[in-house]
């Protein structure tokens, strides 16, 4: 039997999840309020860093790793490895991780790497993490997207295509949600309904009495006007993905930069981009030289599960219901929707879950064991499951 699903937020995940879903051949409809994929808050403003770097335990670093891995051998032509460098790292540990090598720079190395690294920070060099790289939020959900298209998945952008109920009945006691309603007054129904609305998610799982425990942990990025040479072609003052205890700089392919830090909070003022770009004029006095000026400001609400991992799979309380909405989900993307689409491709949709023994469908659901909304979210929280300062 052909399953319908319907996946509200084309994001990365939502778009990663279409793709592959739409290639079981499910009936697959997208929908999102905003007009343009990749145009939501947390993948619009997205560093889109594509890493395994620092995330704890153990399955979770595979799991990303796994994500990077995907994006390389799945969409080779959208991916830039272009690396990382970790300036003020004192994490030795995470060098000699044989899956995961990274490298200590000293300064001579480092000014071939990065030229236009002031001298101060040369001299202390960096750690360098060759493999990981970068991807362009908007052109890679396009892109899948268009691939779900032409599997047959319709996808349906723009204000009147916003979810604004969950159709939901009682079965034996048990909920069960049959489809959304958008704002035009369109009834969707489905077997089975894809949340990976971003920070979103939580207030619309709420609405089949669903209780998705996000934290609010916003960021603020600053973006740059791009900068250019004489030749008006993009000046790169920049290699890799950088990261300071003050900063993370990353110049994209147009000559624009993307300036942030790892602090959560709202201030998406003109003077917070401004400080940003001073700290980064600090690590390359060159931005100054260049005439770099802030363009804009932007505070992105990423989705962050209370104990950082990502919430993958079926609702015990909400038969049909699907929560998919994960902290780097610009890494696990790709990864995390072969995994979903495998469940989805052995659902029972009289129960509401995937079942068989099919070997496809085990690998998933034991990758996917750790990731479950009915876990204890307390316990979790109170280990780290991200390494940085």
């Amino acid at each position: 039997m052909t399953i319908q699903v319907v996946i509200i937020g084309a994001g990365i995940v939502g778009a990663a999840v279409s793709h592959q879903v739409a290639r079981i051949g499910a009936k697959v409809r997208v929908l999102d309020v905003v007009g343009q994929p990749g145009q939501g808050a947390a993948t619009r403003s997205t560093w889109a860093w594509l890493n395994a770097n620092k995330k704890h335990p153990k399955h979770y670093r595979d799991l990303n790793l796994a994500g990077l891995q995907r994006w390389k051998a799945e969409w080779p032509a959208l991916v830039h490895s272009c690396g990382s460098l970790l300036f003020d790292d004192d994490d030795e540990a995470s060098l000699s991780d044989p899956v995961y090598p990274g490298q200590h720079v000293g300064p001579e190395q480092l000014r071939q790497l990065e030229p236009f690294v002031s001298e101060e920070m040369g001299d202390r060099g960096a750690h360098l993490f060759p493999q990981e790289a970068w991807v362009d939020p908007q052109v890679v959900c396009r892109e899948m997207l268009s691939k779900a298209k032409a599997n047959g998945a319709d996808v349906l952008l723009g204000p009147t295509h916003q979810v604004m109920g969950l159709l939901t009945r009682t079965e034996e006691h048990v909920a069960r949600v049959t489809g959304v309603v958008t704002a035009d007054g369109t009834t969707h129904p489905a077997d089975v309904v894809v949340v990976a609305a971003g920070a979103e998610t939580m207030p619309l799982a709420a609405l089949a009495g669903v209780q998705v425990p996000l934290l609010h942990k916003p960021a603020v990025v600053a973006i740059t006007s791009p900068l250019t040479g004489a030749d008006g072609l993009p000046r790169q003052l920049t290699r890799h993905l950088i990261s300071t205890a003050k900063v993370f700089v990353w110049q994209r392919p147009d000559g624009s930069l993307m300036l942030g830090d790892t602090r959560a909070h709202e201030d998406g003022s003109t003077a917070w981009g401004e400080s940003l770009l001073q700290r980064a004029a600090e690590l390359v006095p060159e931005l100054v030289v260049a005439g770099a000026r802030v363009e804009r400001v932007e505070v992105a609400y990423r989705p962050w599960p209370k104990d950082g991992h990502p919430i993958i799979g079926p609702s015990s309380t909400c038969r049909g219901l699907y929560i998919a909405t994960m902290h780097s989900g610009m890494t696990l993307a790709p990864e995390v929707a072969r995994l979903v689409a495998a469940e989805l491709r052995h659902w029972d949709v009289a129960a509401g879950v995937a079942r068989g023994s099919e070997a496809e469908l085990l690998e998933a659901q034991a990758v996917l064991r750790p990731y479950r909304l009915d876990r204890d979210f307390e316990e979790g929280a109170r280990r780290a499951a991200y390494a940085w300062k």
